[in-house]
């Protein structure tokens, strides 16, 4: 799975926002704010990956339990799912 359409992430602050650019801000009005776990998993869905992958990036980078986040990921893409942001 990867992300559907360009988006740009930027930093303003304390803030983290992915904004989308080109035909995808015809398409998905708005912005995402993320968080510094959800920007890894953005990271990863900049190319094709698996849950699996993804569950793996996380562990290595943060003192997280396997289950814990790989409930934390497939909560995230659930949330892109449901707005369309992901092709599987």
């Amino acid at each position: 799975m990867k992300l559907r359409g360009k988006y740009v992430v930027r930093q303003v602050m304390d803030d983290i926002m992915a904004i989308p650019v080109g035909e995808s801000a015809l398409s998905f009005n708005g912005m995402i704010m993320l968080n510094e776990v959800s920007k890894v998993i953005w990271d990863c869905l900049e190319n094709e990956v698996d849950t699996e992958m993804i569950v793996n990036k996380i562990t290595e980078k943060y003192d997280a339990s396997y289950d814990e986040a790989k409930a934390d990921v497939i909560e995230f893409l659930e949330k892109l799912r449901s707005m369309n942001l992901l092709v599987e």
